[in-house]
């Protein structure tokens, strides 16, 4: 992250700090990311290879030493040693003839998207990107009208799956900067995409990243003017609209069947009589039986004498294992009070020959949550559609499949 603070001429400039992530809300206390990186000057934004060993920050000529001269940003790299970073340099491109910054690498650290003013673009900030090839960094191309316009286009961010991200002032925003994506791959043949509320706003969105579920990010916003500019989080919801809900099975059938050896075992005052190892008992060479409960099951196979039930002798004896069918299931009260936490988890769920990913939930009442074990806590009383659904991946097939239920909760007034 970029933070501001006031220099000597009381002009506001950035550095470059960093927080350790607990959660997806909560950071560790805010600390400088380098001396060696961090000056009196700007530091800002960043992009930091996939390995952590490069770094593209924007910054200030360090020439400059007069309130007369021009201050361009220019885009800086440093290399992480074992004692730090290594004293930062311009980036071969940048000849500090006109502004390059907001620097943002592709996932293989070989394409690096950054806005400039250089001349030839289509009006205001352009976006350019340039590739690495043999070495070094090749000539910086206009990223073309599909993503640029005739206003500024800012603080690009290439996510994994190669979607672009940026923020523009043009005409047809809901005010200020918006956000906007596009393929970067298919830019050529498509146009930006315009980001829906909540992410856009009346005022500046900006700063746009995912993480590498590309469900959840962080982007900034100064939507609420007493606080400026901050950061939000926020996570994509998927659509489970048509995603399958697992029958409820409630009984499990098994048909039990003796295999003839050439000998009939039963007689006159004898006969085949199963246990199922839970108390229950039937008779008869087949019998159909179902359980009410998955578990081990220790099965017999005795042949007994018919009035008296007393045991000749065992014929079969092994262990069935019944198991717990493929659901999807919400461990919740079905009655909560209003105002009280509840902790809600998906614990219980099984989907024989799936892979669960993902536990996306949905509480009824406009509130949204991820993750296999939540909180929540409704406000008003009334009865609410609490969804629960799981992104699988179909271990045969590696196919990706939705699954979702819905419970009824009843939120009741403690008074």
């Amino acid at each position: 992250m970029a933070i501001a603070h006031p220099n000597e001429l009381n002009s506001e400039v950035t550095d470059l700090f960093y927080a350790v992530k607990h959660d997806s809300v909560r950071f560790g206390a805010v600390k400088p990311f380098s001396r060696e990186l961090n000056s009196v000057y700007n530091e800002g934004p960043f992009s930091i290879s996939g390995d952590g060993k490069i770094i593209y920050f924007s910054g200030n000529a360090k020439e400059v030493h007069s309130k007369k001269s021009i201050s361009r940003l220019q885009i800086y790299t440093s290399k992480k040693l074992a004692g730090g970073w290594e004293s930062p340099q311009p980036a071969s491109f940048c000849d500090g003839t006109y502004s390059n910054f907001h620097p943002s690498l592709s996932g293989d650290n070989r394409y690096l998207v950054f806005c400039s003013d250089m001349p030839g673009g289509y009006g205001g900030i352009d976006l350019y990107g340039t590739k690495f090839e043999n070495g070094q960094w090749g000539k910086p191309v206009n990223l073309g009208p599909t993503i640029n316009s005739a206003f500024n286009e800012l603080f690009p961010y290439i996510s994994d799956n190669n979607m672009l991200y940026f923020s523009s002032n043009r005409i047809g925003g809901h005010g200020g900067l918006d956000l906007y994506t596009i393929n970067l791959g298919k830019r050529d043949n498509s146009t930006a995409i315009h980001l829906e509320p909540p992410l856009n706003s009346a005022f500046d969105d900006f700063g746009f990243h995912l993480d590498s579920s590309g469900i959840t990010g962080y982007f900034s916003t100064n939507r609420i003017a007493k606080y400026n500019d901050d950061i939000y989080y926020f996570y994509s919801y998927p659509d489970f609209s048509l995603a399958k809900t697992p029958p409820e099975k409630t009984k499990f059938c098994y048909t039990f069947f003796e295999e003839k050896n050439g000998q009939d075992d039963e007689s006159i005052n004898s006969s085949y009589e199963w246990d199922f190892g839970n108390g229950e008992k039937r008779r008869g060479e087949t019998c159909k039986y179902c359980f009410n409960k998955p578990g081990n099951y220790t099965i017999q196979l005795n042949i007994v004498e018919k009035n008296s039930g007393e045991v000749f002798y065992n014929k079969v004896t092994y262990t069935l294992t019944v198991e717990e069918p493929p659901k999807i299931f919400i461990d919740c009260a079905d009655t909560l009070d209003v105002g009280r936490e509840v902790r809600i988890n998906a614990d219980k769920c099984r989907l024989k020959g799936y892979e669960l990913n993902g536990f996306y939930w949905s509480f009824g009442d406009g509130k949204y949550n991820q993750g296999k074990y939540v909180k929540h806590r409704y406000q008003k009383k009334g009865t609410y559609k609490m969804e629960l659904g799981v992104i699988a991946k179909n271990i045969q097939t590696q196919k990706v499949e939705k699954f979702r239920i819905v419970k009824n909760i009843i939120v009741k007034s403690t008074i």
